[in-house]
């Protein structure tokens, strides 16, 4: 994937990483200092709270700093790393169009499409060796982070958030394919009703001739009442489908929640400590 990278491409690609790592982890670790900053809260001395309060908020100015110098690294590293690399497919791609026999622009490619291939293509490949393997580093890290910082914090209750996710996952999953498979249709009926169209006009005088202007018309209206009904269908099943989702997040909630108040009684747990499970185990989730 990466055999065009030089030296310098592997130090900015090795940079890139780092930071998208840490980039990636600042979301769990936000969850960490969110639970302290519950518990700052707490206490029996209410004078003290702006003291503790004010001590523990510094941590989301360090994060937040932190998080803006590693999402600078991170994106202009693999941007300059796959611009470099694609530059130099580019040259090399050109070179080799150029070596080509002239018969080879007669038969297997023109003149305009060796350009549009020289352009498009490199495009997407810069995409995909630059800024998207940033981003997918930053992913798994802030997937794995969420969840081992809920495990370390309260391994009990991130098994019963555990629970959670699959109908999460399924709820998703369902939804995304009656929407795929309506808008197959639905799109099937508009192409349906542009032949429709574009056949009639292509032949305007033997469908006059016969007079078959009702019929075509009828015709294209079956299609667009085809296509409409698809799309009303597309419509109830999405607004179904996100109000079930939510249904499961909000009742994951409950449940992690109910659950963590009964740790609190039984397991000696903290306010602070089923916060930060529950958003933590929320937060690797829901990348």
């Amino acid at each position: 994937m990466f055999r065009y990278a030089t030296r310098a491409d592997l130090a900015l690609m090795g940079v890139g990483t780092v930071a998208a790592m840490v980039n990636g982890m600042s979301e769990p670790l936000m969850t960490v200092v969110f639970a302290a900053v519950i518990e700052s809260f707490g206490g029996s001395d209410n004078s003290a709270v702006l003291h503790r309060v004010s001590k523990v908020v510094m941590y989301y100015i360090y994060l937040g700093i932190g998080t803006a110098l590693a999402s600078f690294l991170q994106v202009s590293c693999w941007t300059m790393a796959g611009e470099r690399q694609s530059a130099r497919i580019r040259s090399l791609y050109l070179e080799a169009v150029l070596k080509q026999d002239v018969s080879f622009f007669d038969v297997e490619m023109t003149t305009g499409e060796a350009i549009s291939r020289m352009s498009a293509d490199t495009v997407l490949v810069q995409d995909a060796l630059g800024e998207k393997v940033g981003k997918y580093a930053q992913l798994l890290t802030t997937f794995v982070g969420g969840f081992v910082i809920g495990f370390v914090r309260g391994w009990t209750l991130a098994l019963v958030m555990l629970a959670c996710i699959p109908p999460s996952i399924l709820s998703f999953a369902t939804v995304s394919r009656l929407r795929a498979q309506i808008s197959a249709r639905r799109q099937a009926s508009y192409d349906d009703a542009g032949n429709v169209v574009e056949q009639s006009i292509r032949a305007i005088r033997t469908v006059v001739s016969f007079n078959g202007e009702k019929k075509a018309v009828a015709l294209y209206n079956a299609l667009i009442k085809k296509a409409y009904k698809a799309t009303v269908l597309e419509g109830l099943v999405t607004g179904l489908g996100i109000g079930c989702i939510f249904c499961v997040v909000f009742c994951s909630y409950s449940l992690a929640f109910w659950y963590g108040a009964k740790l609190i009684i039984s397991k000696g747990y903290t306010g602070g400590q089923v916060i930060n499970v529950v958003f933590a185990i929320l937060t690797g989730s829901s990348i």
